[in-house]
């Protein structure tokens, strides 16, 4: 009869086989947790500036277009140039902010503006 609290096939093995439940279970909470607070809206305390410049800037990059077959038969990403447009705002200090295309339209120029950094 095995000591009490002692099972009968109790090696080194076997012992780690019953905390592994354990530890993964430490684990995987420890992860959810680490996940849900990179998931968290980051906070924006929105400083105001007022306007002094607006500029609209232009680039071109190449974007994906999906996939393609070569004449191999091997798939490859389909990628193509694009126009890309970028909306600034300048703050009386000189500092440049990027600004959704919503509110480039929407701004003046001496008008104050709650910028999210």
């Amino acid at each position: 009869m095995p000591p009490p609290g002692r099972f009968p096939c109790d090696t080194p093995s076997a012992q780690k086989w019953r905390t592994a439940p354990v530890i993964r279970w430490i684990a995987g909470t420890l992860l959810l947790l680490a996940l849900a607070a990179s998931c968290t809206a980051p906070i924006c305390h929105p400083p105001t500036i007022v306007v002094a410049g607006k500029e609209e800037r232009s680039r071109l990059e190449t974007v994906p277009h999906g996939v393609r077959t070569t004449e191999t038969g091997r798939l490859e990403e389909d990628r193509r140039p694009e126009v890309v447009r970028d909306y600034w705002v300048r703050a009386a200090d000189g500092t440049w902010y990027p600004i959704t295309l919503d509110r480039y339209r929407g701004v003046e120029i001496g008008q104050p503006l709650e910028i999210c950094r």
